[in-house]
């Protein structure tokens, strides 16, 4: 079943194939916890598909059998350039037809399952990487119906890599469709972005995306957990989905509450810090940031309810915090961001977040 919000994506490709205009060369844009992963198979099916009925992919053919199921399923004539390390490159794992690699490197949850890791290490798309590719889309489709390419988190692609696929990103072969997933159009070349079809996926609204966390968290679903949930993933319902599995939401709200107790000296800063030390750098910085940026919104008359993660704290002392001293806050969690704790003396961590939160006191 396809995501309300990507309705309007699929039925343009729909469109193009019914009026006899197949798509040779995609480019999808979007957080990519908008499920840009699950449109890309999803056109894949419809383009694969031996039989199609009204424009729309039949369910029963060989081809859309392949698709059934998402967690072990994959595709002889579907392809993924995976954006890999260099120990994916040296053992040669950078190209699968299995789409559940593609939804984890694209950091997708499935249906009902834990939440998908991509692999770790620095990731690229790689020259040698893509010039493979390319050398499979020139050769036979397997079921004889064609072959679809996607090459996954296409914005880190170098100018050499985009160089060794424009050729055949022009001008791939008969009945062959190449998708590129990016989060973002200004990522990529224009000279990729004028020879392929576009697709924006549109942000979703608060009421969806309410709906689809009701609807797949079912009893569990609490509506505060939710919206919080939703700002901590810029709105997006898939990732909001992984970040209420992971109960970040939770940890974020008890974060914010210690902070404010520390500010209030009703306590010290130590369980604050100690609840940031269990989390990635990624998500600390997300998180003080938010915290930081909520507190700027309500000084400037957003109202506490419109604000998620302050909905449920007394502002009292935190609202009179200056708002330059909030910007200076801001701009310091660079350095928390920006730290790798292995690199670091095993107290670092710890110092650095005590010093920024103790430096909030000082108004």
């Amino acid at each position: 079943m396809i995501d309300p919000w990507l309705v309007s994506s699929f039925d343009g490709i729909r469109a193009s194939i019914k009026q006899g205009r197949k798509p040779h060369s995609i480019i999808i844009s979007g957080d990519p916890n908008l499920g840009t992963a699950k449109l890309a198979i999803l056109m894949a099916k419809l383009i694969l598909c031996n039989n199609r009925i009204d424009s729309n992919f039949c369910n029963s053919c060989h081809s859309c059998a392949q698709f059934a199921d998402l967690y072990t399923g994959s595709h002889p004539d579907f392809n993924v350039l995976l954006s890999s390390t260099t120990q994916m490159v040296e053992a040669n794992m950078d190209l699968s037809h299995s789409f559940s690699d593609l939804l984890s490197d694209m950091g997708t949850p499935l249906e009902n399952s834990e939440v998908a890791e991509g692999t770790s290490g620095v990731k690229s798309v790689r020259v040698n990487s893509v010039r493979k590719l390319c050398e499979w889309v020139n050769q036979g489709s397997v079921f004889g119906f064609g072959k679809v390419a996607v090459i996954s988190n296409a914005n880190l692609m170098g100018e050499a890599a985009s160089n060794a696929l424009l050729k055949t990103f022009e001008e791939p072969p008969e009945d062959t469709c190449i998708i590129l997933l990016t989060k973002s159009f200004d990522a990529l070349p224009a000279t990729l972005l004028s020879r392929a079809i576009k697709i924006q996926v549109p942000r979703v609204s608060t009421e969806v995306a309410l709906n689809y966390l009701q609807e797949k968290l079912g009893p569990e679903f609490e509506k505060n957990r939710a919206m919080i949930a939703l700002e901590l993933a810029s709105n997006t319902p898939l990732g909001a989905l992984k970040v209420y599995k992971a109960a970040l939401d939770t940890t974020a709200v008890e974060i914010i509450n210690s902070i404010n107790d520390a500010v209030n000296g009703k306590s010290d800063e130590q369980h604050a810090v100690s609840l940031l030390l269990t989390l990635s750098n990624e998500d600390k910085s997300l998180i003080l940031q938010l915290f930081i940026r909520d507190l700027l919104k309500y000084k400037a008359r957003v109202s506490q309810e419109e604000l998620p993660l302050l909905a449920h704290i007394d502002l009292q002392m935190l609202c009179k915090l200056p708002a330059d001293h909030l910007f200076k806050a801001y701009n310091d969690l660079v350095y928390i961001s920006a730290q790798s704790d292995a690199m670091l003396p095993p107290r670092a961590p710890n110092a650095l977040l005590s010093a920024w939160i103790n430096a909030l006191r000082k108004k």
